[in-house]
């Protein structure tokens, strides 16, 4: 059982057909799920275009596909874009909206004793956004003396039929009134997005998010990235329960956790810390009882890049994760399986080195002066079944220029791309259908 090869592909998807009026998008990092028996859906952000402004996203658009290479940008289906509003303090201020993921059954699943799953084709999505002063022609700045950032977590509520993928409802948490489980007892708000689908538990889902204890996290504040329990009742999606899994009180934040199920049925978990210093590190968790108790079973110095890093695993269950390579900045981006025994990382497997293929990008960043030229990153992988009939494991990732973060245009190599994992190892399906 081991990944044996990655294709190489252009991007999938570039330039937004139809962006909200006087603004330039381009697609950037997506997140893949079932639907139906034979189709998939991804779910990508867009970036605003031309603003000195990094991370200036612009909501996201569902695609439902078959075939990895019928992926239709006029067939974009909007779920959110940014808002602008004054305040009521005569202030202009923009409301970003980042990636959504969540969970989702698709239509036509089956529970594992074949009985038909009581919430096929509903699913949910978790995303930030987070609100600042709006500045110049329509951008923000991170660092502007009159930042005060408003943090925010949205839940949409999603189903689909056969013909359409709908937005059923979301709802909004704010500072005042965050997003919690519903158990009693509970303190940690939930609010950072996950980079990775949640993973099915029965009827429900775990899934992995980021989460803060007390107040709502600032720069430098303690955080966490653990597992929730996700379960449908009347109003939809919801968390049940929250479980860190990172969680330091030294004033450290944890960002971006993802999760797999092991083929011995074990949970696998990482995150990112991030205020990182240079070592770098690769951290596996792993939970043999549900999610109720985890034990670090990986921790690798100097393994990745200052970047977001994902576990994942490959169509016959090969666990891996997807990270940039440790010394190259963001512009090499690789795959680590895990040993057998579960205790190391594997040697990497190549996916793209942007910076020999496309060359150098034509911002010139070394005449800006910081490190990173391409960035290619925001990887995840998801097992789906297409229109084949077949299980593929499909990787997601984005490709930009870091001289758009201050201002540059696009290049023709910027956008999301779909890449396909290969594993010698018999398939193991993720969902049950007739």
């Amino acid at each position: 059982m081991a990944i044996t090869s990655v294709t190489s592909n252009p991007p999938r998807l570039t330039e937004c057909i139809n962006p909200p009026p006087g603004e330039v998008c381009r697609y950037g990092g997506a997140w893949l799920f079932q639907v139906a028996p034979k189709t998939a859906a991804a779910i990508c952000c867009l970036r605003n275009e031309g603003y000195p402004a990094g991370d200036f996203e612009n909501g996201s658009d569902v695609f439902l596909f078959d075939d990895l290479d019928r992926i239709d940008p006029a067939q974009a289906i909007p779920i959110v874009r940014n808002d602008k509003y004054v305040d009521t303090k005569g202030q202009r201020r923009i409301v970003i909206h980042y990636n959504v993921v969540g969970g989702f059954v698709p239509l036509g699943a089956l529970r594992d004793d074949g009985t038909p799953h009581p919430h096929a084709g509903t699913g949910f999505g978790v995303s930030t956004s987070l609100d600042f002063p709006l500045l110049g022609s329509g951008h923000y700045s991170k660092s502007h003396k009159r930042t005060k950032v408003i943090w925010r977590t949205h839940v949409y509520q999603f189903s689909y039929d056969t013909h359409f993928f709908l937005i059923d409802d979301f709802e909004v948490y704010g500072p005042d009134e965050p997003l919690r489980p519903s158990e009693s007892g509970t303190e940690w708000p939930l609010l950072d997005s996950p980079l990775k689908y949640g993973v099915p538990d029965g009827d429900d889902f775990l899934v992995p998010i980021g989460a803060s204890y007390g107040d709502l996290p600032q720069h430098k504040k303690m955080g966490s990235g653990g597992v929730s329990r996700w379960r449908r009742g009347p109003n939809g999606w919801a968390p049940v329960s929250y479980v860190p899994v990172v969680f330091n009180a030294d004033d450290s934040l944890w960002m971006e956790p993802s999760l797999v199920r092991d083929v011995d049925g074990s949970l696998l978990f990482t995150a990112r810390g991030a205020f990182e210093d240079d070592n770098f590190l690769v951290p596996i968790f792993r939970s043999t009882d549900g999610g109720a108790t985890w034990t670090r079973i990986i921790s690798k110095e100097n393994g990745r890049a200052e970047a977001p890093i994902t576990i994942n695993q490959a169509v016959d269950g090969t666990p891996y994760i997807v990270c940039n390579k440790h010394g190259h900045q963001r512009d090499w981006l690789v795959i680590q399986p895990l040993n057998d025994d579960r205790t190391d990382l594997l040697d990497e497997i190549h996916v793209r080195n942007a910076l020999e293929e496309f060359g150098p990008p034509p911002s010139n960043p070394g005449r800006l002066g910081y490190k990173e030229r391409w960035m290619v990153d925001h990887a995840s992988g998801e097992t789906l079944r297409l229109g084949d009939g077949e299980w593929h494991h499909v990787l997601s990732y984005r490709n930009m220029d870091r001289g758009e973060h201050f201002g540059a245009a696009p290049t023709e190599c910027t956008g999301h791309y779909l890449e396909e994992v290969f594993s010698d190892g018999p398939p193991k399906p993720v969902w049950k259908f007739e």
